[in-house]
Protein backbone atom coordinates (compact mmCIF):
# COMPACT_ATOMS: atom_id res chain seq x y z
CA UNK A 1 0.00 0.00 0.00
CA UNK A 2 1.18 3.37 -0.39
CA UNK A 3 2.37 5.73 2.41
CA UNK A 4 -0.31 8.61 2.54
CA UNK A 5 1.77 10.84 4.28
CA UNK A 6 4.56 9.93 1.54
CA UNK A 7 2.26 10.95 -1.11
CA UNK A 8 1.35 14.35 0.87
CA UNK A 9 4.91 15.25 1.48
CA UNK A 10 5.43 14.56 -2.32
CA UNK A 11 2.35 16.87 -3.38
CA UNK A 12 4.05 20.12 -1.21
CA UNK A 13 7.15 19.50 -2.99
CA UNK A 14 9.29 17.33 -0.13
CA UNK A 15 9.20 13.81 -1.48
CA UNK A 16 11.50 11.75 1.39
CA UNK A 17 11.56 14.42 4.03
CA UNK A 18 11.04 13.10 7.31
CA UNK A 19 11.12 16.44 9.05
CA UNK A 20 7.93 17.13 7.19
CA UNK A 21 6.41 14.09 7.88
CA UNK A 22 6.48 14.44 11.62
CA UNK A 23 4.44 17.52 10.83
CA UNK A 24 1.97 15.70 8.70
CA UNK A 25 1.70 12.91 11.68
CA UNK A 26 1.03 15.18 14.42
CA UNK A 27 -1.50 17.19 12.11
CA UNK A 28 -4.09 13.84 11.41
CA UNK A 29 -3.89 10.12 12.19
CA UNK A 30 -3.27 7.85 9.03
CA UNK A 31 -7.46 7.61 8.21
CA UNK A 32 -7.02 11.32 7.65
CA UNK A 33 -4.09 11.51 5.61
CA UNK A 34 -5.82 8.38 3.40
CA UNK A 35 -8.55 10.97 2.84
CA UNK A 36 -6.28 13.89 1.86
CA UNK A 37 -4.65 11.87 -0.75
CA UNK A 38 -7.87 11.63 -2.42
CA UNK A 39 -8.39 15.23 -2.55
CA UNK A 40 -10.08 17.53 -4.51
CA UNK A 41 -13.48 15.81 -4.21
CA UNK A 42 -16.55 16.64 -3.01
CA UNK A 43 -17.97 14.81 -0.26
CA UNK A 44 -20.22 12.58 -2.26
CA UNK A 45 -17.93 11.41 -4.73
CA UNK A 46 -14.95 10.98 -1.90
CA UNK A 47 -17.64 8.48 -0.09
CA UNK A 48 -17.90 6.54 -2.71
CA UNK A 49 -14.34 6.23 -3.42
CA UNK A 50 -13.63 5.55 0.36
CA UNK A 51 -16.14 2.68 0.93
CA UNK A 52 -17.47 5.15 3.81
CA UNK A 53 -20.54 6.85 5.18
CA UNK A 54 -21.15 10.31 3.14
CA UNK A 55 -21.69 11.39 6.83
CA UNK A 56 -18.40 10.10 8.31
CA UNK A 57 -16.41 11.55 5.46
CA UNK A 58 -18.02 15.23 5.60
CA UNK A 59 -17.09 15.08 9.33
CA UNK A 60 -13.68 14.39 8.75
CA UNK A 61 -13.15 16.71 5.90
CA UNK A 62 -14.90 19.91 8.64
CA UNK A 63 -12.42 18.61 11.00
CA UNK A 64 -9.79 18.96 8.44
CA UNK A 65 -10.61 22.32 7.37
CA UNK A 66 -10.45 23.47 10.95
CA UNK A 67 -7.33 22.23 11.76
CA UNK A 68 -6.19 24.27 8.27
CA UNK A 69 -5.01 21.16 5.96
CA UNK A 70 -7.65 21.44 3.80
CA UNK A 71 -9.49 24.40 2.12
CA UNK A 72 -12.77 24.72 -0.02
CA UNK A 73 -13.07 25.31 -3.76
CA UNK A 74 -15.20 25.18 -6.51
CA UNK A 75 -13.45 21.48 -6.65
CA UNK A 76 -14.57 20.71 -3.17
CA UNK A 77 -12.29 20.19 -0.83
CA UNK A 78 -8.53 20.30 -1.52
CA UNK A 79 -5.20 19.80 0.48
CA UNK A 80 -3.32 22.68 0.64
CA UNK A 81 -1.36 24.15 -2.37
CA UNK A 82 1.70 24.21 -1.06
CA UNK A 83 4.06 24.28 2.05
CA UNK A 84 3.43 28.47 2.76
CA UNK A 85 -0.16 27.77 2.84
CA UNK A 86 -0.35 24.87 5.08
CA UNK A 87 2.55 26.80 7.43
CA UNK A 88 0.46 29.95 7.96
CA UNK A 89 -2.68 27.99 8.00
CA UNK A 90 -1.77 25.50 11.09
CA UNK A 91 0.34 27.55 12.21
CA UNK A 92 -1.76 30.85 13.41
CA UNK A 93 -4.38 28.17 14.96
CA UNK A 94 -3.47 28.88 18.23
CA UNK A 95 -6.89 25.99 19.60
CA UNK A 96 -4.00 23.51 18.45
CA UNK A 97 -2.07 24.73 21.35
CA UNK A 98 -4.44 22.79 23.79
CA UNK A 99 -4.36 19.51 22.63
CA UNK A 100 -0.49 19.44 21.35
CA UNK A 101 1.09 22.08 23.65
CA UNK A 102 4.05 23.39 21.05
CA UNK A 103 4.88 20.73 19.58
CA UNK A 104 3.58 21.14 16.53
CA UNK A 105 4.89 24.49 16.70
CA UNK A 106 8.58 22.90 17.17
CA UNK A 107 8.14 20.49 14.29
CA UNK A 108 7.40 23.36 11.90
CA UNK A 109 10.30 25.14 13.16
CA UNK A 110 12.83 21.94 12.55
CA UNK A 111 11.73 21.40 9.13
CA UNK A 112 11.80 25.54 8.01
CA UNK A 113 15.59 25.57 9.79
CA UNK A 114 16.49 22.79 8.06
CA UNK A 115 15.15 22.47 4.60
CA UNK A 116 12.52 25.20 3.81
CA UNK A 117 14.07 28.32 4.54
CA UNK A 118 17.66 27.07 2.64
CA UNK A 119 15.05 26.11 -0.35
CA UNK A 120 12.86 29.65 -0.28
CA UNK A 121 16.02 31.32 -0.80
CA UNK A 122 17.79 29.49 -3.65
CA UNK A 123 14.25 29.35 -5.48
CA UNK A 124 14.38 33.37 -4.57
CA UNK A 125 17.36 33.99 -6.55
CA UNK A 126 15.45 32.52 -9.73
CA UNK A 127 12.64 35.19 -9.20
CA UNK A 128 12.70 37.98 -12.15
CA UNK A 129 10.20 39.66 -9.61
CA UNK A 130 10.48 39.70 -6.39
CA UNK A 131 7.19 38.00 -4.87
CA UNK A 132 6.42 40.06 -1.59
CA UNK A 133 6.28 43.92 -1.24
CA UNK A 134 7.01 46.91 1.48
CA UNK A 135 4.47 48.84 2.27
CA UNK A 136 5.60 52.35 3.80
CA UNK A 137 3.61 53.25 7.60
CA UNK A 138 0.85 55.65 7.01
CA UNK A 139 2.19 58.09 9.91
CA UNK A 140 5.76 58.27 8.42
CA UNK A 141 4.01 59.66 5.57
CA UNK A 142 4.38 63.41 4.60
CA UNK A 143 1.56 65.77 4.21
CA UNK A 144 0.86 66.34 0.73
CA UNK A 145 2.52 63.02 -0.43
CA UNK A 146 1.13 61.50 -3.02
CA UNK A 147 0.12 57.68 -2.49
CA UNK A 148 -0.58 54.76 -5.03
CA UNK A 149 -3.92 53.21 -4.35
CA UNK A 150 -2.09 50.05 -3.88
CA UNK A 151 0.55 51.63 -1.02
CA UNK A 152 -1.96 53.73 0.42
CA UNK A 153 -2.96 51.84 3.44
CA UNK A 154 -6.44 53.83 3.96
CA UNK A 155 -7.18 52.91 0.48
CA UNK A 156 -6.61 49.51 0.51
CA UNK A 157 -8.99 49.08 3.46
CA UNK A 158 -11.60 51.47 2.10
CA UNK A 159 -11.28 48.69 -1.12
CA UNK A 160 -12.04 46.06 1.43
CA UNK A 161 -15.09 44.70 2.15
CA UNK A 162 -14.22 42.06 5.06
CA UNK A 163 -11.82 42.21 7.59
CA UNK A 164 -9.97 39.81 10.60
CA UNK A 165 -7.09 39.28 12.43
CA UNK A 166 -5.10 36.17 12.89
CA UNK A 167 -1.86 35.01 15.57
CA UNK A 168 1.11 35.39 13.33
CA UNK A 169 2.17 32.16 12.22
CA UNK A 170 5.87 32.81 11.54
CA UNK A 171 6.21 34.51 15.40
CA UNK A 172 4.28 31.93 16.51
CA UNK A 173 6.59 29.09 15.49
CA UNK A 174 9.77 30.79 14.98
CA UNK A 175 9.55 32.82 18.65
CA UNK A 176 13.00 34.65 17.93
CA UNK A 177 11.25 37.83 19.15
CA UNK A 178 8.73 39.58 21.76
CA UNK A 179 7.02 41.85 19.06
CA UNK A 180 3.21 41.51 18.75
CA UNK A 181 1.54 38.44 17.58
CA UNK A 182 -2.23 39.20 16.77
CA UNK A 183 -1.27 41.19 13.78
CA UNK A 184 -1.57 39.29 10.56
CA UNK A 185 -4.45 41.29 9.00
CA UNK A 186 -6.93 39.75 6.39
CA UNK A 187 -8.88 41.06 4.11
CA UNK A 188 -12.25 40.10 2.19
CA UNK A 189 -11.79 36.25 1.24
CA UNK A 190 -9.71 35.38 3.28
CA UNK A 191 -11.13 37.32 6.12
CA UNK A 192 -14.03 35.30 5.80
CA UNK A 193 -11.98 31.82 5.58
CA UNK A 194 -10.57 32.84 9.17
CA UNK A 195 -13.52 34.04 10.81
CA UNK A 196 -15.59 30.88 9.19
CA UNK A 197 -12.66 28.55 10.66
CA UNK A 198 -12.84 30.19 13.52
CA UNK A 199 -8.92 31.10 13.52
CA UNK A 200 -9.60 35.03 13.10
CA UNK A 201 -11.12 37.58 15.26
CA UNK A 202 -13.51 40.06 12.75
CA UNK A 203 -12.50 43.40 13.06
CA UNK A 204 -14.57 46.72 11.76
CA UNK A 205 -12.48 49.06 9.12
CA UNK A 206 -11.64 51.28 11.82
CA UNK A 207 -10.07 48.61 14.19
CA UNK A 208 -8.31 46.91 10.94
CA UNK A 209 -6.75 50.25 10.75
CA UNK A 210 -5.81 50.72 14.30
CA UNK A 211 -3.72 46.76 14.11
CA UNK A 212 -1.94 48.62 10.84
CA UNK A 213 -0.61 51.63 13.49
CA UNK A 214 -0.21 49.46 16.56
CA UNK A 215 2.34 47.26 14.43
CA UNK A 216 4.04 49.87 12.75
CA UNK A 217 4.67 51.82 16.20
CA UNK A 218 5.69 48.36 17.76
CA UNK A 219 8.36 48.35 14.96
CA UNK A 220 6.66 45.58 12.14
CA UNK A 221 6.90 46.20 9.09
CA UNK A 222 3.45 46.82 6.44
CA UNK A 223 4.16 43.45 4.08
CA UNK A 224 1.75 42.60 0.94
CA UNK A 225 2.19 40.48 -2.07
CA UNK A 226 4.18 42.34 -4.86
CA UNK A 227 1.12 43.23 -7.15
CA UNK A 228 -0.91 46.72 -7.58
CA UNK A 229 -3.83 44.87 -6.08
CA UNK A 230 -3.82 44.02 -2.27
CA UNK A 231 -7.08 42.47 -1.19
CA UNK A 232 -6.28 39.06 0.60
CA UNK A 233 -3.64 39.94 3.35
CA UNK A 234 -1.46 42.66 4.98
CA UNK A 235 1.36 41.08 7.15
CA UNK A 236 3.05 43.10 9.54
CA UNK A 237 6.87 41.49 9.96
CA UNK A 238 9.42 41.27 11.88
CA UNK A 239 13.53 39.67 10.24
CA UNK A 240 13.46 37.95 13.19
CA UNK A 241 10.94 35.21 12.15
CA UNK A 242 8.96 36.08 9.22
CA UNK A 243 8.93 33.21 6.54
CA UNK A 244 10.41 35.66 3.88
CA UNK A 245 12.97 38.25 5.61
CA UNK A 246 14.28 35.74 7.90
CA UNK A 247 15.28 32.95 5.27
CA UNK A 248 16.55 35.37 2.70
CA UNK A 249 18.59 37.66 5.22
CA UNK A 250 20.24 34.17 6.78
CA UNK A 251 20.84 32.62 3.32
CA UNK A 252 21.02 35.49 1.35
CA UNK A 253 18.42 36.96 -1.71
CA UNK A 254 16.08 39.72 0.42
CA UNK A 255 16.12 41.75 -2.75
CA UNK A 256 15.52 38.67 -4.99
CA UNK A 257 12.06 38.14 -2.47
CA UNK A 258 10.99 41.31 -1.66
CA UNK A 259 10.39 44.68 -2.91
CA UNK A 260 11.17 48.16 -1.68
CA UNK A 261 8.36 50.38 -1.24
CA UNK A 262 8.79 53.18 -3.56
CA UNK A 263 10.20 55.31 -0.64
CA UNK A 264 13.51 56.08 1.11
CA UNK A 265 14.35 57.58 4.03
CA UNK A 266 16.54 60.39 4.54
CA UNK A 267 17.43 62.25 7.86
CA UNK A 268 17.47 65.89 8.47
CA UNK A 269 20.78 66.56 10.45
CA UNK A 270 19.64 70.00 11.39
CA UNK A 271 16.30 68.31 13.36
CA UNK A 272 18.27 65.20 14.10
CA UNK A 273 18.88 64.99 17.80
CA UNK A 274 21.31 62.31 18.27
CA UNK A 275 18.89 59.87 20.59
CA UNK A 276 19.75 56.86 18.23
CA UNK A 277 15.96 55.29 18.73
CA UNK A 278 15.89 55.15 14.86
CA UNK A 279 19.08 52.98 14.82
CA UNK A 280 17.68 50.29 17.43
CA UNK A 281 13.94 50.58 15.31
CA UNK A 282 15.69 49.93 12.14
CA UNK A 283 15.20 45.71 11.16
CA UNK A 284 17.99 46.31 8.21
CA UNK A 285 20.03 47.75 9.95
CA UNK A 286 20.36 50.68 7.23
CA UNK A 287 20.95 53.15 9.50
CA UNK A 288 24.14 54.71 12.01
CA UNK A 289 25.16 57.46 13.70
CA UNK A 290 27.82 59.71 12.22
CA UNK A 291 29.97 62.49 12.71
CA UNK A 292 28.69 66.36 11.41
CA UNK A 293 31.11 68.69 10.99
CA UNK A 294 30.50 71.92 13.21
CA UNK A 295 27.79 69.41 15.89
CA UNK A 296 28.81 67.66 18.83
CA UNK A 297 26.33 65.00 18.79
CA UNK A 298 26.34 62.13 16.26
CA UNK A 299 23.98 62.26 13.98
CA UNK A 300 21.17 59.39 12.08
CA UNK A 301 22.21 58.79 8.48
CA UNK A 302 20.78 56.70 6.24
CA UNK A 303 21.97 53.55 3.66
CA UNK A 304 20.14 53.89 0.32
CA UNK A 305 21.33 50.19 -0.60
CA UNK A 306 19.92 48.61 2.75
CA UNK A 307 17.01 50.97 3.24
CA UNK A 308 13.74 49.37 2.33
CA UNK A 309 11.39 52.49 2.92
CA UNK A 310 9.20 50.88 5.36
CA UNK A 311 8.99 54.30 7.28
CA UNK A 312 9.68 52.21 11.07
CA UNK A 313 12.06 55.05 11.41
CA UNK A 314 10.18 57.78 11.17
CA UNK A 315 6.89 56.56 13.16
CA UNK A 316 8.52 57.18 16.58
CA UNK A 317 11.19 60.15 15.24
CA UNK A 318 9.85 62.59 18.03
CA UNK A 319 12.07 65.67 16.54
CA UNK A 320 10.60 64.46 13.17
CA UNK A 321 14.11 64.43 11.84
CA UNK A 322 13.12 61.63 9.43
CA UNK A 323 11.14 61.80 6.37
CA UNK A 324 10.23 59.56 3.23
CA UNK A 325 11.26 60.77 0.02
CA UNK A 326 9.95 59.01 -3.36
CA UNK A 327 12.72 57.90 -5.32
CA UNK A 328 10.81 55.13 -7.47
CA UNK A 329 8.49 55.44 -10.30
CA UNK A 330 4.95 54.46 -10.39
CA UNK A 331 5.97 51.33 -12.35
CA UNK A 332 8.22 49.60 -9.60
CA UNK A 333 4.82 48.62 -8.39
CA UNK A 334 3.66 45.85 -10.82
CA UNK A 335 0.26 45.31 -12.07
Amino acid sequence: MRDAYAVLAEKLGYAGSERLTKVLKRLMDEEEAEIVTSLPCHVAELAQKLGMEEETVNKKLNELFGKGIVFMTSKGYQFARGILQLHDATGSDVRLDEAWGHELLSLWEDFCQAEWYPDWAKQAQTWDVPVWRVIPARKAISEGTKLLPAEDLEVVLNNAAKFAVVPCPCRRIATRCDLPVEVCLQLNKAAEYAITRGTGKELTREEAMKVLDISAEAGLIHSVPNSSEVARVICNCCTDCCILYYPLIKHGGLEKGVAKSRFQAEVDKATCNGCQVCVERCLFEAIEMMKVPGEKKLKAQIDPERCFGCGICAVECKPEAIKLLEVRRPEHIPV
